[in-house]
């Protein structure tokens, strides 16, 4: 029993790991992420259009539609593909993510990174290539659009 009669408050280390992506906004309905437990290994391709928070071992291939949290415990030798990616695991594949990635501070990432934003925490490990001009549809459009207008002499 907490003081004044009211339940202790739960330490920020005991609540559940979630990526900030998962965070329900007031009035927003959001399931809750899947969980890859710790004791839990896939080997295939995992899809879907909810965050996945792997603390087990996934291989293969990560398609989501939203976040994809790779936990301290986490280990994903796979291609992985969502709107975001926050490593504090281990991630041995490459990462295109259509908002960011993010490698925190005990995270392991060796594999190229294709994210409008990438961000690396003092004492992650990153072994690859990043790739920070988005999707090559855009890349294209943008060049295209920068072009000057074809003339011919008449």
């Amino acid at each position: 029993m907490g003081i004044f009669g009211k339940p202790p408050e739960a330490k920020p280390a005991d609540a559940p790991l979630r990526p900030a992506a998962a965070t329900p906004q007031p009035g927003a309905a959001r399931s809750a992420p899947c969980v890859i437990g710790a004791k839990t290994t896939v080997k295939g391709e995992l899809s879907g259009d909810e965050d996945v928070v792997v603390e087990g071992t996934v291989e293969g291939e990560i398609r989501v539609a939203k976040a994809v949290l790779v936990a301290a415990s986490g280990l994903v030798k796979a291609m992985v593909s969502a709107q975001s990616i926050v490593v504090s695991g281990e991630v041995v594949g490459d990462c295109q993510a259509s908002q960011r990635v993010e490698i925190q501070a005990t995270g392991r990432l060796t594999g190229n990174i294709r994210a409008p934003k990438i961000v690396i925490a003092e004492g992650a490990v990153f072994k690859g290539n990043s790739d920070m001009s988005g999707r090559k549809e855009e890349r294209r459009e943008h060049t295209t659009a920068l072009a000057p207008p074809h003339t011919t002499a008449s």
